[in-house]
């Protein structure tokens, strides 16, 4: 008996933790989805909340780690973070997926590109971060979608010596 109320109540806590998220996406998308929405603020260089409340991870990259939990900044994570929030911050912008369409901590996992004021992409806010030597390549086997541009762009910036790579 105990057991089954030990089931129930986890059941019941993973039915409210869903409904809390309120997410409106289905956990997979065709491969040319894509949806418009306004920034609302950015957490970090690649992490961001839209006007609806969703979180967004942006896919392919990963940018130093901005101060948490009394751990300081890894070098560029400030640059990183103001540089996304200077591109982005209350603007349009277009997202498209991949497989997934949600992180283990319920982000949506997405590409980015700002749009212009006619609703075209403007800018693809990933490849403006590896130009810039902001961010590093994350979880992007080959094969993938956009994988020969990201390590073009990051190999690029790694022999100007560009932000993160300014060391090496």
């Amino acid at each position: 008996m105990k057991s089954l109320t030990k089931i129930i109540l986890i059941a019941l806590l993973l039915l409210l933790f869903n409904v809390s998220n309120c997410q409106s996406l289905p956990q997979y998308l065709p491969y040319s989805y894509s949806i418009k929405s306004t920034v609302a603020r950015v957490i970090d260089g690649d992490t961001f909340v839209l006007s609806d409340s969703q979180h967004v991870r942006m896919l392919g990259i990963n940018t130093p780690e901005i101060a948490r939990l009394n751990k300081p900044a890894q070098p560029f994570a400030d640059s990183a973070a103001h540089f996304v929030k200077t591109l982005i911050e209350g603007k349009q912008v277009r997202l498209t997926f991949d497989e997934n369409t949600y992180d283990i901590f319920g982000r949506v996992l997405a590409y980015v590109w700002l749009t212009d004021v006619t609703g075209k992409d403007s800018l693809w806010i990933q490849a403006e971060l590896l130009k810039a030597g902001l961010c590093r390549i994350s979880h992007y086997p080959k094969g993938k979608r956009y994988y020969d541009l990201f390590y073009n762009l990051r190999r690029t910036a790694r022999r100007q010596h560009l932000g993160i790579w300014s060391n090496d």
